[in-house]
């Protein structure tokens, strides 16, 4: 009987080691993390909803900004500094308040510091399903051949003609998003902005096509 409680108090102790080892750990990854501001700029946003949140049109662009505070100046020899750089992780938000993971893609158009922040710039995309967006590349190819005459139409220009708009179709998914902002140091997440948003439908690629201007 002695020896088992020697034995419970031991496995106890150790247990206890383990999960102070695993707090300290945990504060010193957490210890690095940044506190980052991130909204949407430019001419993003085309209106508010009632209770306030942002709307963007499907057919412009999603530009956001991102502040996170400076980082230290590299003093070792050999140490180099990196720019940052930013990744997204999005989700549609149901009316009922469920969330599901949703794809997204990340242009990243600039950046800049000053003695306090430096910053992140860049245009964030919400893509179609790709049912949706190979919709649109049909309807948009429609358009162009019906300005060819029959004997330019021929089936591999029609699929080489598919293949090239599908890629190019920038309108955005509609609906109702969070995106995270993930700040990178390299490889490094030293942190995360979060940008609540609403997509709304203002028309389709395929009736205005690349060059023309989206309304608002």
């Amino acid at each position: 009987m002695h020896t088992h409680l020697l034995r419970a108090g031991g496995d106890s102790s150790l247990r206890y080691l383990l999960i102070t080892q695993l707090m300290l750990l945990s504060s010193v990854a957490f210890a690095g993390d940044k506190l980052v501001s991130c909204e949407l700029v430019g001419k993003s946003v085309v209106s508010h909803s009632s209770s306030g949140l942002a709307q963007v049109s499907n057919l412009g662009l999603i530009q956001i900004e991102c502040h996170v505070a400076v980082r230290p100046f590299p003093t070792k020899p050999g140490e180099a500094g990196y720019l940052l750089k930013v990744a997204t992780v999005a989700y549609q938000i149901s009316p009922d308040g469920s969330k599901k993971l949703v794809p997204s893609e990340v242009n990243q158009t600039g950046g800049g510091y000053d003695t306090e922040t430096e910053s992140v710039f860049f245009d964030a995309h919400i893509p179609l399903e790709t049912t949706e967006r190979d919709d649109e590349a049909r309807r948009f190819v429609a358009r162009i051949e019906k300005s060819m005459a029959p004997e330019q139409i021929t089936e591999e220009v029609h699929q080489q003609a598919l293949e090239r708009i599908r890629e190019l179709v920038p309108q955005e998914r509609v609906g109702h998003f969070q995106v995270e902002c993930r700040i990178l140091d390299g490889h490094r997440v030293i942190g995360v902005g979060i940008v609540e948003l609403e997509v709304l439908f203002k028309g389709r690629f395929s009736d205005f096509g690349l060059p023309a201007s989206p309304p608002v």
